[in-house]
C-alpha cells in the first residue's frame, strides 16, 4: 500500500526546502551541498571540503584576499574552488568579473563550461532567481550575466590584457612539464606580477589551487618571496594556505580534527585504501611523485652526486646470506614535526663471484639494505626502537653518529653490552657522500623490491644535497665508508694490497670485531 504524504508533511518539506534555498544564497557550504551532486554523483562532504568552504566564504566577504589550496588529487578541490565557488560568487555579485586561468586553454574552457552550466541550471535559479546568462555572450571561455558580470577562462599564455578581475582563480597554471622546466617556471614568475596582478581590481582576491610538482613552482616562489615582502599589498594581505597531505601531519590534523597519521579523507579514502594507493603510486611513479602530489611536500630532482641507476634491486623475498651485518644510526634532537628525522638502517655484507678487469674470477663484496626505520622520536622511544632493531637483526656492529641524541644513545647501548662504534665525521656531508660514490657507482648497493622504505631512500639519495632531508643518505654513507675503512673493500691499486693476504680485506662474521661490554664501559 502506497504511503501518501499528509498536507502538513508536504508543508514542512516545502519550508525546509525554502530554508535551504535561502541559506544557500549566503552560505557557500550549503550551496555546495545542494549543487555538488550535479557534478559528482557520489559526492561526499569531507572535513577538508568544509575547511575550504569556510575559507572561500572569507574570500567572498573580503577577509581573505590571498588563498592557496594544496590537496591530493581527486579530493574535489577543483570542483569546489574552480567550479562551484565562481558560480556562487557570480550569483551573489552578478556585476563582478572573474578571471579563471589554467596551464592550458582546454582546461580553462572545461572550467568555464562547468561554471556557465551551473549558472544556467534551474536549481541555481531557485537560489539566485534574478541572475541569468546573457544569450548573446555565453561561450565556454567568456560569458556574461544579465547584470553585466563577466567570467573569462584563459590559458596562462593567452592574452588577457584589458580584462579585469574582482576574483582571480588560478588552477594548475603550471603543467608538470613546465614545473620541471627552468624556462617554464621563469615564464610564470614573470607572468604573475605583470600579467595577473595588473588585472586585479582594487580589493580583489586571488585563489590558487596548485599541484605541487616542484618546490620552486609558483606557490613555492610566492611563499619564499613573501618573507621579503616590500609592497603594501604583500604586507597587508599575506598568503593563507590550506595544506592537507594524504596522511595528516600535526598541523593538518588540528585543522581537520582527525588523528595524526590518519587519512585526510576517511569518508572516501579509508586508511587501508590509501595505503594501497601509496604503495602502487610509489611503485610506478616513485616516492617523489607521492611526496609532491599527495603529501604537498615536493622534493628537488636529482642533486647530481648520487644517480638512481646506481642502485640494484634485490628481486627475491629473502635476502642473501650475509657475512657481516652493521647498523647505522643518524639521530635527531626531538620528535617535533619541524625537527630532522632519526634514521636506523641495517646493512648486510655479502659476496658474489665476479670477473675482474684482468679476467680473474674473484669474490666481490656487496651491500644490501635489510631494514630502514625513519621517524621522529622522543629519546625514550628512540632508545627502545634502537634496542628493538638490534634484537631483530643481531648486527655485528652498531655505528652511531656522535651528535644530537646520538651521544646519549651511544652511552646507553654500550652499557647494555651492544657492539657500538662511534662515528665522528671529519668532513661535511657532501664530502662524505662524494667519497662513497665510487662504491655506489660500481653497482654494489642492493635494495629490496616492493619495500616502501627502499623507495624513500632512493628518492632522498638522488635529491641529495638539494633535498629537504638527508638523514637516510647520512646513514647509508656511514655503511659504505665503514666497508671501505674496515678493509672490506679490496682496492687492486692499493700499494699495500697483497693477493696472498686477501683475508685482511674480509672480516668474517661474528669474529672479526671483538666487542664486549667491558670494552665500552662508560
Amino acid at each position: 500500500m502506497a504511503v501518501t504524504a499528509t498536507s502538513n508533511e508536504l508543508a514542512l518539506r516545502d519550508r525546509l526546502f525554502e530554508n535551504v534555498i535561502g541559506s544557500a544564497s549566503h552560505d557557500f557550504m550549503t550551496f555546495v551541498r545542494m549543487m555538488a551532486p550535479l557534478l559528482i554523483a557520489d559526492f561526499r562532504m569531507g572535513r577538508h571540503i568544509e575547511l575550504i568552504c569556510d575559507k572561500l566564504q572569507q574570500v567572498d566577504n573580503g577577509t581573505c584576499r590571498r588563498l592557496m589550496v594544496f590537496l591530493p588529487p581527486r579530493s574535489s578541490k577543483s570542483v569546489i574552488c574552480s567550479k562551484l565557488f565562481p558560480a556562487w560568487y557570480m550569483g551573489r555579485h552578478p556585476n563582478h568579473e572573474i578571471l579563471s586561468v589554467s596551464h592550458s586553454d582546454q582546461l580553462s574552457s572545461d572550467f568555464g563550461r562547468a561554471v556557465r552550466d551551473l549558472v544556467g541550471n534551474e536549481m541555481f535559479h531557485t537560489v539566485f532567481p534574478e541572475v541569468k546568462l546573457r544569450s548573446d555572450v555565453r561561450s565556454a571561455g567568456k560569458w556574461q550575466t544579465n547584470h553585466n558580470g563577466v567570467y573569462v577562462a584563459a590559458g596562462v599564455k593567452t592574452q588577457i590584457a584589458g580584462r579585469g578581475a574582482h576574483v582571480a582563480i588560478l588552477d594548475d597554471v603550471m603543467s608538470e612539464e613546465d614545473a620541471f622546466s627552468e624556462a617554464g617556471r621563469r615564464y610564470i614568475k614573470e607572468w604573475f606580477p605583470a600579467g595577473l596582478r595588473t588585472r586585479l581590481m582594487p580589493n580583489g582576491s586571488i585563489v590558487i589551487i596548485n599541484t605541487r610538482y616542484h618546490e620552486d613552482d609558483i606557490c613555492g616562489w610566492l611563499l619564499n618571496n613573501e618573507k621579503n615582502a616590500d609592497t603594501a599589498d604583500e604586507i597587508l594581505h599575506p598568503w593563507e594556505v590550506i595544506k592537507i597531505p594524504a596522511w595528516l601531519d600535526e598541523q593538518s590534523s588540528k585543522l581537520l580534527n582527525l588523528p595524526v597519521g590518519s587519512s585526510y579523507f576517511p569518508e572516501w579514502k579509508p586508511e587501508h585504501v590509501l595505503k594501497l594507493d601509496e604503495l602502487e603510486i610509489k611503485r610506478h611513479n616513485g616516492s617523489r611523485y607521492w611526496q609532491s602530489l599527495y603529501m604537498q611536500d615536493p622534493t628537488p630532482q636529482e642533486g647530481g652526486i648520487i644517480k638512481k641507476g646506481w642502485f640494484q634491486r634485490w628481486p627475491h623475498k629473502d635476502p642473501p646470506e650475509c657475512e657481516f651485518i652493521i647498523q647505522t644510526m643518524d639521530t635527531a634532537f626531538s620528535a617535533k614535526t619541524t625537527a630532522d628525522y632519526s634514521v636506523m638502517q641495517t646493512w648486510g655484507i655479502f659476496e658474489t663471484w665476479e670477473v675482474d678487469s684482468v679476467g680473474k674470477e674473484r669474490l666481490i663484496p656487496q651491500l644490501i639494505l635489510l631494514g630502514n626505520i625513519r621517524g621522529r622520536f622522543e629519546y625514550p622511544d628512540l632508545r627502545a626502537k634502537a634496542q628493538e632493531e638490534y634484537e631483530k637483526h643481531e648486527p655485528d656492529a652498531v655505528m652511531i653518529e656522535k651528535k644530537a641524541s646520538g651521544q646519549s644513545l651511544l652511552q646507553d647501548l654500550r652499557r647494555a653490552g651492544l657492539p657500538v662504534l662511534e662515528f665522528t665525521p671529519d668532513r661535511d656531508k657532501v664530502s662524505r657522500a662524494t667519497a662513497a660514490t665510487p662504491f655506489l657507482e660500481s653497482g654494489r648497493v642492493w635494495l629490496p623490491e616492493n619495500k616502501e622504505w627502499a623507495f624513500e631512500l632512493i628518492e632522498e639519495a638522488i635529491g641529495f644535497p638539494n633535498a629537504r632531508h638527508d638523514d637516510q643518505v647520512d646513514a647509508m654513507v656511514m655503511a659504505v665508508l665503514y666497508m671501505r675503512d674496515s678493509w672490506y673493500v679490496s682496492h687492486s691499486d692499493d700499494p699495500e694490497y697483497d693477493e696472498d693476504d686477501e683475508d685482511v680485506y674480509k672480516p668474517s662474521r661474528k669474529g672479526y670485531w671483538n666487542f664486549s661490554k667491558e670494552s665500552y664501559a662508560v
